[in-house]
């Protein structure tokens, strides 16, 4: 029993055509995309982040990196209090914790001193 090569092996001609057919879709649309989310990284820089959000953002990246609150606080200098305040919807933080959170990330945290009638930052 011969073993195939390579996964492409197992689809049928119309399943490669298809996937060609949606890479070229992709490759088309990619300039737009990317010039889409250039614009976007450009705003949030510019406008910045209402601090919840950022915190939810700072979360998530959490989340991805997998980080345990062992490795969080060994690379953070911050204390079990401290992590606990970064949890929940009531989260409230103080920035030098934000900013310490942010650096065990591999991030910085920017802040925006905006009018108050302000609506752009999101």
């Amino acid at each position: 029993m011969s073993v195939p090569k390579k996964s492409a092996d197992y689809l049928t001609p119309e399943r490669l055509a298809e996937d060609a057919r949606v890479r070229a879709e992709v490759e088309a649309e990619f300039p737009d995309l990317k010039a889409r989310a250039t614009q976007l990284h450009e705003d949030k820089m510019r406008n910045g982040t209402v601090p919840r959000i950022a915190i939810n953002e700072m979360r998530i990246e959490r989340t991805r990196q997998k980080l345990t609150d062992n490795e969080l606080m060994a690379c953070s200098g911050l204390d079990r209090s401290s992590l606990a305040s970064m949890a929940g919807r009531d989260a409230n933080p103080t920035i030098k914790t934000m900013e310490a959170y942010a650096a065990a990330l591999g991030k910085k945290l920017l802040i925006v001193f905006a009018d108050e009638g302000d609506t752009e930052a999101s």
